[in-house]
This record gives structure tokens, sequence and C-alpha cells, in this order.
């Protein structure tokens, strides 16, 4: 399993178009093969933060793809985009530890 941590930081006054149009985003995420985890905004007004996740790389690549390319986002992608100053993306492998349940 793969995750992707996804980190965002907004212009001023665009985190409300923003969370808007990726509650669009997140409504056809699992259509394509991209498996929405969870999303959290931190304790910085203009962050938001959240993670996704995949089977495999090769998974991965498919459904990044197919998202990308669909006809949902591309109706959305040049109202989103925008709101965003800075995005910063982790993939995250999981490591087995005592105790864990990776």
């Amino acid at each position: 399993m793969i995750h992707e941590l996804r980190i965002y930081r907004f212009h001023p006054g665009k985190k409300a178009t923003f969370l808007r149009e990726f509650r669009k985003a997140r409504s056809f995420m699992a259509k394509y093969g991209v498996t929405f985890v969870a999303a959290w905004e931190s304790d910085r007004e203009d962050e938001f933060v959240w993670l996704r996740s995949f089977v495999n790389g090769k998974a991965r690549d498919k459904a990044i793809d197919a998202y990308y390319s669909s006809p949902e986002w591309l109706k959305i992608v040049d109202t989103l985009r925008p709101t965003i100053r800075r995005r910063e993306v982790r993939i995250l492998k999981g490591v087995k530890l005592p105790g864990s349940q990776l």
C-alpha cells in the first residue's frame, strides 16, 4: 500500500473556494482508482492536509492519469488550482514495527 500525503497552502481568502471544489473532486476519486483516506485542517488558517492511497505504484500511476484526465476534473481544475499558493506531496510507504498495524 502506498499513501500520498498532500499539504496545500492557499492564497489569502481562497480556502473556502478550494474546499467547495475539493468536495466535488472528492466525489469522483474512487471512480478513477484514487482512495481518499482522510483530510485535516491544521493549526494554520491557510493550510489543508489530506491523505490518499493506492495499492501500489503502478496502480497509483494509472489512477492519477485517469483522474487528472477525467471530464469531472477538467470541469473544476481551472477554479480549484488557482486557490493553491503552495503544494507539497510526499509518497509514504509503511514500515513494519513491533506492535504496529502496518
